[in-house]
């Protein structure tokens, strides 16, 4: 059952990672205080804990309120009213959530609720949300449904890294909702029940209330091995992890992967070094289809060929023995004209500006600068004098033998003086507008324009802390 006693254990062994790493210093304790049974009873059992001596923490409360019922001011008045009655300072949020993004009203909800929290969280504070054994049991049959991998059985973590320097941590996953209720009424304490709860439309209120029941009168302990079984497989995920941290280094070359390398390992780990490596680079997960074709696609493929494989928002493509990954999207490039004359910036795309930077010697001449110049894309058959070069070369020729990466080619920023190409994005320029040795120049930046060359990917960094998991 319940208790202070249990909950004071569970915490210190869930907060033991969080306070090794704040080399044992007593980090602050913030309580996502949505008002209903679970986050009431978490409040008031800590605020006993502290009151007694037994929490050296700092506790305060957070109340988002997503101003998506009638009753919402309602609720954050109920909040700051609990929260006061025991001594907890409670800081109020309005967020507004955005149903416009493709997400469910609950994803949405709490995107807009956890990005709130991240903001206002100190470094190295923890983030207590009231989450149970319950929950768990629900969030594991939904990913499951879903069609999860092992991750979906591993459930919620117990802790784990929030925003930029703080921590998230559910301390209730060892208890149910039946513990919790049992100890409120106990207690005599009052909570906010939200109407949406029992609303079947959503997969969560559906499980819960129709599938559930069924399952506890078969199963009265399903709740808890189901929480078994999350941490057996939170077990195999930290061995995975840990192959994964050998084998990675071992294929990567810059943020490139060695494909010879990933076939010398059994299947199995390959699939794992994918997809950390998409993790890595904060890139969306392959569906289970996809990462089969991409390991199918990329070894047939005739040598001379560049195969991509592709799911929403990102491609892999081979090229060189090596597989190459980018975010996809619908960024195109804006042409037109720039007046480098008054020092503007040239927005070429949603995501990357070209600039002008002044230097000497290097880049375009200022002086034989025109004042208004246009930038375009290839359209095919553009040829120019390379800096440095004693014959006029084909631009496409001048790609290939500066190894830009071939799908880069097409939509590189090409700056013109009426038909007269004058350099190619920051890549080189012509002769004749080349400045010469300690002439004032303008040295062209491209800036966020990505990996463009082979070159630029190997010497790219990996992450120093990928998010692996």
């Amino acid at each position: 059952m319940f208790s202070l006693h249990r909950l004071a254990t569970s915490l210190d062994l869930v907060l033991a990672p969080a306070t090794a790493a704040s080399h044992g210093k007593s980090a602050g304790l913030c309580i996502a205080l949505s008002g209903g049974l679970d986050s009431t009873v978490l409040l008031v059992a800590l605020a006993q804990l502290a009151k007694a001596g037994s929490l050296a923490a700092r506790l305060r409360a957070i109340h988002v309120d997503h101003s998506l019922h009638a009753d919402s001011a309602q609720w954050a008045r109920a909040c700051r009213e609990l929260a006061d009655s025991h001594g907890v300072a409670c800081d109020e949020v309005r967020v507004a959530v955005n149903m416009d993004g493709g997400q469910s009203p609950e994803a949405a909800a709490r995107k807009a609720r956890y990005t709130a929290l991240a903001a206002r969280l100190e470094p190295g504070e923890v983030l207590l949300t009231a989450h149970h054994a319950d929950d768990q049991l629900e969030t594991i049959l939904l990913q499951w449904l879903r069609g999860g991998g092992l991750r979906s059985i591993a459930g919620m973590a117990p802790l784990g890294r929030f925003g930029a320097a703080a921590w998230h941590a559910r301390p209730l996953l060892e208890f149910t909702r039946d513990e919790l209720a049992a100890w409120a009424g106990k207690q005599g304490l009052c909570w906010q029940e939200d109407p949406s709860n029992l609303d079947r439309r959503f997969d969560r209120n559906y499980l819960r209330l129709e599938v559930l029941p069924a399952l506890r009168q078969r199963w009265p302990a399903v709740a808890a091995t189901a929480g078994r079984v999350a941490r057996y497989a939170c077990d195999a995920l930290a061995a995975e992890a840990a192959c994964v941290a050998d084998d990675l280094p071992r294929v990567l070359a810059g943020t490139a992967i060695e494909l010879g390398a990933l076939q010398a390992l059994p299947e199995p780990r390959r699939r794992a070094v994918l997809r950390a490596w998409l993790a890595g680079l904060g890139l969306p997960p392959a569906p289970a289809r996809s990462l089969a074709a991409l390991l199918r696609d990329m070894t047939v493929a005739a040598a001379d060929r560049i195969p991509e494989t592709r799911w929403p928002g990102v491609v892999v493509r081979r090229y060189r023995g090596r597989l190459h990954v980018e975010a996809t999207g619908v960024d195109r490039p804006n042409e037109g004209s720039w007046q480098t004359s008054a020092g503007e910036t040239c927005a070429w795309s949603a995501g990357s500006t070209i600039a002008l930077s002044p230097d000497v010697g290097t880049g375009l001449s200022r002086e034989r600068l025109p004042a208004r110049i246009e930038v375009r894309r290839r359209t095919g058959g553009e040829a120019f004098l390379p800096a440095g070069s004693a014959h006029h070369r084909p631009l496409r020729k001048w790609l290939q033998e500066h190894d830009v990466l071939p799908w880069r080619r097409e939509n590189l920023p090409l700056l013109f003086a009426g038909n007269r190409l004058i350099a190619v994005a920051d890549l080189g320029v012509a002769a004749e507008f080349a400045a010469r040795a300690d002439e004032p120049s303008w040295r062209i930046v491209w800036n966020r324009r990505g990996a463009l060359t082979e070159a630029d990917v190997l010497s790219s960094k990996w992450p120093a802390h990928p998010p692996i998991r």
